[in-house]
């Protein structure tokens, strides 16, 4: 039994970065791209009534009355060639024993569909076709994805990342002041131009999009029913309006990330669509290739160092300095409380097993099958049978609503927001323990979050103005009942539950005339500060499955971007950096993008992935990548059809 507990344990420490990391880490890394170079599908263009409709680019209303139905009809988008290397791929072998520098290759296809039917009804679709080929880290790691009946899913990861599918596809209705959406929709509430604060209604896809996606890409579609009502002037307010979001819950998805997940952790295809696609992130977190930093140094109350020899060596196999094996969160609540292991434990790291907690040390029942998936280290009568994931159901109860508010008084823009959200995201709280048991349980639950945007000029000296056209935005949400993983012997669950609060305060210079430095262009710089406030926080409260850290009170993060252009955007440079005061962590982001002067239909983008940090062990989110430099390139060619 020994030998199994520690294999299980190593390998659900494989099994994938939860909550926290997935969507900080992932996004961390691949949002801040966002601030780059617009590519030719990132549109948000204004709708009929002149509000914000994220993905479209609907055509201005002027068809005659005497002209064909399809004379509204406009196809466009395009096709993208992304090429990365790491640098130095010999240094990751904490994370495969692969030596490839290849770290993607990606071929992306998007297709826009604008329909405008009559000056009252407008269509628009868009597809996705991606093409990733089979890399070598998967058949390098197949030891790895193994189960304990030997067989592996690591050449199922070929097509992982492949993904063919309508992705924004939806009807819009004008009826007099109401515009009414219906169908799958990106709809963002947020002012943050890397971070997730009051961009509360779609689930991240931290999968394929992992490091190389804007924001928008990373988004999840969700289906759902979407009225915006224009509201009259009042007094000071206007441009007010009223915008309602209702998601029933019928959320298809098809692409093999999700239907061909390993883990076989969704009962049913048709709520899929509201979870995050990777979680846990096919094996390795947050996206397979894209590995995290585990643990091999002993933190008291975060690791379990153990009496198992480990010859492998540190962090690779799970083991320390020393050659002994170290036990992370969940597995650390097995050691710490089952009889049958704790012996396993070096005693001074053992609070469980301590004068005044050894009640806590019991023999567990072990064996438990939860019949879904007898496939992974996740699946049925292992150390960690976590069975169906539990995501919430199209019953009324179950469905996602909110509500946002906007005016404008005098320049300054503010909303109000409020989103009851049941799927948390699409990220399920911590792993929860069935007390002295072998089963967990991942489930999606109830959130309820509001607060505000703003945004407006900030005032400067006349002569100052046209240099200096600062822009300040600002927004928070508060959340309560947030799902946290800790390590305290009375919570025998492993769960406690804590508010949040989220805010992000920016400072921009948009457009700025700058003839210092470009005569063509213009200079475009942007600084973001975020904080999420844990509010009830503990000593033994952990950042995330796997990780051997503590989670922070304040989550503190920074952007800086710089921008600017020469021969009118035929040269467009820009600098992008995430900074973590945890480790003084850097995620440097720079691209340069050249057009040929003859036309704007193509380009070619070259850029760069720097992860910088002083810690050894968890460092936040960003951290956790250290040393997964890369280089990139991407080509990229946009096309009408119709």
């Amino acid at each position: 039994m020994k030998v199994r507990a520690s294999r299980g344990a190593r390998m659900f420490r494989r099994s994938g970065t939860l909550r926290a990391t997935m969507v900080v880490a992932g996004l961390a890394l691949g949002v801040a791209l966002c601030a780059t170079y617009a590519h030719a599908g990132d549109t948000a263009a204004p709708s009929s009534n002149g509000l914000q409709v994220s993905g479209s680019n609907l055509l201005p209303q002027t068809q005659a009355a005497d002209q064909s139905i399809l004379s509204g009809l406009h196809v466009s988008g395009y096709a993208n060639q992304l090429g990365a290397m790491w640098q130095n791929s010999t240094g990751l072998q904490e994370y495969t024993h692969s030596r490839n520098s290849l770290a993607v290759a990606r071929t992306l296809l998007q297709t826009d569909v604008n329909w405008r039917i009559n000056e009252n009804n407008n269509f628009f679709g868009r597809a996705w076709f991606v093409y990733e080929p089979p890399y070598s880290f998967n058949s390098a790691n197949n030891a790895y994805y193994s189960t304990p009946n030997h067989t592996s899913y690591g050449s199922l990861m070929n097509d992982f990342y492949n993904n063919y599918q309508i992705r924004d596809f939806w009807w819009q209705n004008k009826t007099g002041p109401l515009d009414t959406f219906v169908g799958n929709q990106i709809v963002v509430w947020g002012q943050s131009l890397a971070f997730r604060v009051g961009d509360v209604i779609n689930p991240t896809d931290t999968c394929w999009a992992f490091g190389f996606a804007n924001l928008e890409q990373s988004r999840n579609p969700q289906w759902m029913i979407h009225p915006i009502l224009n509201l009259p002037d009042l007094g000071p307010l206007s441009s007010n309006f009223l915008e309602v979001v209702l998601e029933p819950g019928f959320a298809p998805v098809w692409w093999p990330e999700q239907t061909g997940d390993p883990y076989h952790k969704y009962r049913s295809w048709i709520t899929a669509g509201r979870g995050i696609p990777c979680a846990p992130a096919a094996s390795h977190g947050p996206s397979a290739r894209f590995d995290i930093s585990y643990p091999n140094e002993r933190v008291f109350g975060f690791t379990a160092p153990t009496f198992i020899p480990n010859p492998g060596g540190p962090n690779f196999n799970g083991g320390d300095s020393a050659g002994l094996t170290l036990v992370s969160s969940p597995g650390l609540r097995l050691f710490y409380g089952c009889s049958q292991f704790a012996a396993d434990v070096i005693p001074s790291y053992n609070f469980f097993a301590r004068r005044g907690n050894a009640g806590y040390v019991r023999t567990c029942r072990l064996g438990y099958n939860k019949h879904n998936n007898p496939f992974t280290p996740l699946g049925d009568g292992t150390l960690f049978d976590t069975g169906y994931w539990h995501v919430p159901g199209m019953q009324p109860s179950n469905w996602n609503e909110g509500v946002r508010l906007h005016t404008l008084v005098g320049s300054t823009e503010l909303t109000a927001i409020y989103y009851n959200d049941n799927t948390s995201g699409g990220s399920p709280w911590s792993l929860k323990w069935t007390p002295y048991t072998n089963l967990w349980n991942y489930s999606e639950y109830d959130i309820q979050e509001m607060g505000f945007t703003a945004d407006r000029p900030v005032p400067v000296p006349e002569q100052w103005g046209e240099y200096l056209p600062l822009v300040a935005r600002a927004e928070s949400v508060y959340l309560n009942h947030v799902s946290l993983e800790t390590n305290q012997p009375s919570q025998v669950t492993a769960q406690r539950f804590t508010d949040e609060v989220k805010w992000m305060g920016a400072l921009d210079i948009d457009q700025a005339y700058a003839p210092w430095l470009t005569q063509t262009g213009n200079l475009t710089t942007s600084m973001e500060v975020v904080d999420t406030i844990t509010m009830d926080d503990c000593k033994l409260c952990g950042f995330s499955n796997a990780i051997a850290g503590k989670q922070s009170k304040n989550g503190v993060q920074a952007l800086f971007s710089f921008g600017t252009s020469w021969l009118w955007s035929d040269i467009v440079p820009n600098w992008a950096m995430i900074f973590d005061p945890r480790g003084r962590t850097f995620a440097l982001f720079p691209t340069l993008a050249l057009n040929p002067p003859w036309t704007k239909k193509y380009f070619l983008q070259l850029g760069a992935i720097e992860v910088l940090s002083g810690y050894k062990e968890n460092s936040g989110a960003l951290g956790l990548f250290k040393g997964q430099n890369m280089l990139n390139a991407q080509v990229q060619y946009n096309f009408d059809l119709l």
